[in-house]
C-alpha cells in the first residue's frame, strides 16, 4: 500500500472567496499546515472583490453574513455594501495569518488526478503546474458571467458591459442607459443609475417577486452593545440565524409562508406603483420562491420615476446606437449594462477537471451536476468541494453551510491522517442513495413548478438548491463518517450517476 500520506499532507484550494478563506483557517487550527489557497483576482473576496458595481449590497443581514468564528461588531447598517463586506474577509485573512498561503493574480485552469502518486496535478493560464495531495475547489456558483445573447446587426458604437464586470471609467452622468435583467443585481443597479442618467430603460423578460428589504444604520448603542458585550452580538446572530431557519417553509409550493410572502410582495407593489399599466408589468406570472427572491429597499420606487420605463420585451439585437427588442421596439441608448447573471449551474466549468482514467469532470455532470453532501464525487478522489452541487441554501447564509463543509472536510482529512491513508473516494452506492434523497426531498418545492432560472441543468434538474433547512445540512456534515468512502483505489472504472430531471410539478 501507498504511504504517500506519511509526509505532511498538501492541499491547494482554488478560490480565496469566503469559502476558501475558512477553510484555510481550519486547517490551520487542525495542525494542517501545507496549503495554498490560489485566486485569480490580485486580493481575497470571491465575489465580493469581483463585484463592485454601485448599489451592490448582500441580501443577507450583516451579522448572519459572516463567520460564527469571528462576530464583526462594527457592521454599519442591517445588510452591508459591498465595500464593507469586502472589508471584513481582508481583516480575516490578515487575523489568521493566510497571506503566506495566498497564490493570487493566479488562475487555475485544469486539475488532473495522478492514479500512481494519489496526487493531483493543478495547471495555471501561464502553464505553471503543482502538485497537491488534496484539492479543493471553492469557486462557488458566481464566477462565469453570462453575456445575453444579442445579435450585432450594425457595429455598436455605445458600451455594453456586464455588471460582474464593471467599469468605473463609463459615465453614465445624462446618459441613455438599458439595464438588462430584473434580478437582485438589478433590484440594486438600477436605482443607482438612475439618479445618473438621463433615460433608463429597465428591460424584462418577465418581472420578478420583490420583497421589502427595511435597511437602517444600526444606532450608536446597537453597535456599543456589540462591541462591549460579547454576548450580545451571539444572541442577536442565533435570533438572526432562527428566523431564517423557520421561513424554510418557503420553498414549499403553495404553503402558508409562500401565500405570506407573496401577499406582502403585492400589498408592496401596489402601495409603491400608482400607476395600473405599470403595475401589471411588474406582477410576475411564475410562482414566488421558483426564481431567486429579490429583497430591495427602493427598487420599485425608482421604476416609477418619470425618466425610468420599463420595457416588457427581451432585448434582441443591437444597432450603431439602439437596443432592439423582440417586438421590434428601438430604444436609443449610450450604455447597455447587462445584470443577467452567472452559469452557476455549470459548476467547474471553467476548469478541466480529470479524474480516475482521465475522466472529464463536465462529461461526468453531462446530466446536471451532483456531488455527496456537494463535496465529493465518485471518480474524482482527494477531491473536494465548498459551495457545490445543491448547497445554496434557500433560506439561510450560505456561509452557515460553507462552514458546515469546511469542518467536514477538515475532518475528512484528519481521518486520513490518523489512518496514514493517501486516498479517499466516496463511494458510488452512497452517492446514489443520496442523490436518491435529493430528489425525494425535493418533491413538493416550488423549484419544480413551469419556471426557468440558474437554479436548473439544461434537463430540468434543479443542481444548485438545498431542498431542506440549514440546520438539516449540519446534521448530515456534522460526522466525517468512513464508511461512505472507499481508502484505496478499485480496479474498476467508475460510470457516471444516472440522473435525470426532477419529476415536475404543476403550477
Amino acid at each position: 500500500m501507498t504511504t504517500v500520506m506519511a509526509r505532511a499532507m498538501s492541499v491547494g484550494i482554488i478560490g480565496a472567496g469566503p469559502g476558501g478563506l475558512a477553510l484555510g483557517i481550519f486547517l490551520r487550527k487542525a495542525g494542517f499546515d501545507d496549503f495554498t489557497i490560489f485566486d485569480r483576482e490580485d486580493g481575497v473576496g470571491g465575489t465580493w472583490r469581483i463585484n463592485t458595481y454601485p448599489g451592490l449590497a448582500c441580501d443577507v443581514k450583516s451579522h448572519l453574513y459572516s463567520y460564527s468564528f469571528d462576530l464583526n461588531p462594527h457592521w454599519s447598517r442591517l445588510w452591508s455594501g459591498q465595500p464593507e463586506i469586502l472589508e471584513y474577509f481582508e481583516r480575516c485573512a490578515q487575523r489568521y495569518e493566510l497571506s503566506d498561503k495566498l497564490r493570487l493574480n493566479t488562475e487555475i485552469v485544469s486539475a488532473t488526478w495522478l492514479s500512481e502518486q494519489h496526487q493531483w496535478v493543478l495547471t495555471t493560464s501561464t502553464g505553471e503546474e503543482r502538485r497537491f495531495d488534496i484539492v479543493v475547489s471553492a469557486i462557488g456558483l458566481f464566477t462565469q458571467p453570462v453575456m445575453p445573447d444579442l445579435v450585432e446587426e450594425e457595429p455598436f458604437t455605445g458600451t455594453i458591459m456586464h455588471t460582474a464586470k464593471w467599469d468605473h471609467s463609463v459615465d453614465l452622468s445624462g446618459a441613455r442607459v438599458a439595464v438588462l435583467g430584473t434580478g437582485s443585481t438589478a433590484a440594486q443597479l438600477v436605482p443607482e443609475v438612475a439618479k445618473k442618467a438621463a433615460k433608463v430603460y429597465s428591460v424584462q423578460r418577465s418581472p420578478t417577486w420583490v420583497l421589502p428589504k427595511p435597511d437602517r444604520p444600526y444606532t450608536a448603542r446597537e453597535k456599543w452593545m456589540f462591541a462591549h458585550i460579547p454576548l450580545a452580538k451571539k444572541i442577536y446572530r442565533t435570533r438572526l440565524w432562527l428566523r431564517s431557519e423557520s421561513n424554510i417553509s418557503v420553498i414549499e409550493h403553495g404553503s402558508d409562508k409562500t401565500e405570506e410572502f407573496k401577499n406582502i410582495a403585492l400589498r408592496t407593489l401596489e402601495a409603491t406603483v400608482p400607476d395600473d399599466e405599470l403595475r401589471a408589468k411588474l406582477t410576475p406570472d411564475h410562482p414566488l420562491g421558483c426564481k431567486r427572491l429579490v429583497f430591495a429597499t427602493d427598487y420599485l420606487q425608482a421604476l416609477t420615476k418619470p425618466h425610468v420605463e420599463v420595457v416588457s420585451s427581451p432585448a434582441r439585437a443591437l444597432r450603431s446606437r439602439t437596443l432592439v427588442t423582440e417586438d421590434g421596439t428601438e430604444l436609443d441608448v449610450d450604455v447597455v449594462l447587462c445584470a443577467t447573471g452567472y452559469a452557476a449551474a455549470d459548476y467547474l466549468g471553467q476548469i478541466d477537471v480529470r479524474g480516475v482514467d482521465g475522466a472529464a469532470l463536465g462529461e461526468t455532470w453531462r446530466n446536471g451536476a451532483y456531488a455527496y453532501l456537494g463535496m465529493t464525487v465518485p471518480g474524482y478522489p482527494n477531491f473536494f468541494m465548498l459551495y457545490g452541487p445543491n448547497t445554496n441554501v434557500g433560506s439561510n447564509s450560505v456561509i452557515f453551510i460553507l462552514e458546515a463543509q469546511a469542518h467536514y472536510i477538515v475532518r475528512a482529512l484528519a481521518h486520513m491522517r490518523r489512518r496514514n491513508r493517501s486516498y479517499v473516494e466516496v463511494r458510488p452506492d452512497v452517492m446514489k442513495r443520496y442523490l436518491d434523497k435529493i430528489d425525494t426531498w425535493m418533491q413538493g418545492t416550488v423549484w419544480l413548478t413551469r419556471c426557468s432560472s440558474y437554479f436548473r441543468a439544461p434537463n430540468g434538474r434543479v443542481v444548485t438548491q438545498w431542498p431542506r433547512s440549514a440546520r438539516d445540512f449540519w446534521a448530515l456534515t456534522r460526522w466525517f463518517r468512513p464508511g461512505d468512502y472507499e481508502f484505496s483505489e478499485t480496479s474498476c472504472r467508475r460510470a457516471p450517476i444516472d440522473v435525470g430531471a426532477q419529476t415536475a410539478a404543476q403550477q
